[in-house]
């Protein structure tokens, strides 16, 4: 598969994901989000302690998280996004089956 597909296949996924409503924007939601979340997803040129924050969470929730190298607000086009939670299962792992593209951690 293109890596363009790839890419395309994720912004659907995120797509979907926000359509419904399994989507957590921000730092401040994601830190006071206390349900089951299945994918974190930070940007590269989100500062580190944004990424460790990232990191945290994915062991406070138990779910994998990605460090893309693509701007976030790219993939969901939402304005000066850094990290977004997923809390969907199979949107995530649709994501993660496809991450090659945008991932670099």
């Amino acid at each position: 598969m293109k890596n363009w597909e790839r890419m395309n296949k994720i912004i659907s996924y995120l797509g979907f994901a926000i359509k419904s409503k399994n989507i957590i924007t921000g730092q401040t939601p994601l830190k006071r989000y206390d349900k089951s979340l299945y994918l974190i997803m930070v940007s590269h040129t989100a500062s580190d302690n944004l990424k460790n924050l990232a990191k945290n969470l994915s062991l406070r929730h138990s779910c994998e998280y990605i460090v893309s190298n693509v701007e976030l607000s790219e993939l969901t086009h939402i304005a000066d996004i850094k990290i977004i939670g997923l809390t969907d299962e199979n949107l995530s792992k649709a994501i993660l089956n496809n991450k090659e593209k945008i991932s670099i951690g």
